[in-house]
């Protein structure tokens, strides 16, 4: 199975138990087989639980996503919180969030058969939301459209910030004169873009910034930033020379930051807070402080409390 499979539930179907309605469907499946799916692999359109004694109702849809190759090593991705239609995990650096041909099978979104309602790069860690229906995908895609979705980011830079408080507002588009494909730089003619940082600690030649994205560009904090003068530390595409990124992409040891795996940028996504699309309440997500977040684990820093 290289593909994910739908089964819609027809009238025919109503009311039957979802393990015996996958051996209707799969009867060459063994029924070791559909247990195994069933624990990890089944998803239903309606967002209900896929337990094998789960009664169908017409309408729903089932949907069974293909294993990851066998050489991805098994990743841990926990969730932070969930509601009925979607869950917020704790993307690891060095994951991408939806599939990509250099690395099949590699992704978030593969791996836990979900649709990211936004993205983070491969080399960032942290909070992101993911959908479990097409219904509340739409929902939270009008949401971050709007700005109705607060994100929050902590990075570590190079340098010091003159301010402790600074907005850079500077429109942004695909930089034309770079080798890599879809690169972003500022342009006069780009898309507005406008992100609010604020400075939590300093030491040394680096300091520690909350970044709050106003808009939704791609690749913002870390253009903005390295427009600023103050490129996220690791970030091998915006930090310099961008033909150090091309020669991680080839697989070259020495493009590595030091003190650092290659491919990761110490740019953290720390908080989200929306509200919750079928509950009458406001959620506020953290994802913990990583472990190679370096800055913390050297200075002792202590995170204000969000909003301070």
């Amino acid at each position: 199975m290289t593909a994910a499979e739908e089964y819609p539930v027809t009238a025919a179907f109503r009311g039957l138990r979802l393990d015996r309605f996958l051996q209707q469907m799969l009867p060459r499946m063994s029924r070791t087989a559909i247990q195994e799916a069933l624990a990890s692999r089944v998803r239903l359109a309606s967002g209900a639980l896929p337990k094998p004694s789960r009664r169908l109702a017409v309408g729903d849809v089932v949907t069974i996503v293909p294993r990851p190759p066998a050489d991805v090593p098994a990743l841990a991705i926990p969730a932070l919180a969930e509601g009925a239609g979607w869950v917020v995990v704790d993307k690891p650096a060095g994951i991408s969030t939806t599939p990509s041909a250099r690395r099949p099978g590699e992704d978030v979104a593969t791996r836990l058969g979900l649709a990211p309602a936004h993205r983070l790069d491969r080399a960032t860690s942290g909070c992101l939301l993911l959908t479990r229906d097409p219904v509340t995908a739409r929902w939270f895609d009008l949401a971050f459209r709007e700005r109705r979705v607060e994100k929050e980011y902590l990075a570590v830079v190079a340098g010091s910030p003159p301010h402790d408080t600074f907005v850079i507002d500077a429109p942004l588009g695909v930089d034309a004169g770079s080798r890599v494909p879809n690169k972003v730089a500022v342009q006069a003619l780009g898309a507005p873009a406008t992100t609010r940082c604020e400075v939590l600690a300093r030491h040394g030649d680096r300091t520690l910034l909350r970044a709050r994205p106003l808009t939704g560009r791609r690749h913002q904090i870390r253009v903005h930033l390295a427009h600023a003068g103050h490129p996220i530390v690791g970030d091998l595409l915006y930090g310099g020379d961008e033909r150090a990124f091309l020669r991680f992409l080839l697989g070259r040891g020495d493009a590595a930051p030091a003190g650092l795996a290659a491919g990761r940028h110490l740019l953290h996504a720390h908080r989200l807070a929306f509200r919750d699309p079928l509950a009458a309440r406001r959620v506020e997500v953290e994802a913990p402080w990583p472990a190679d977040f370096d800055f913390g684990r050297h200075c002792n820093v202590v995170l204000p409390r969000t909003g301070s």
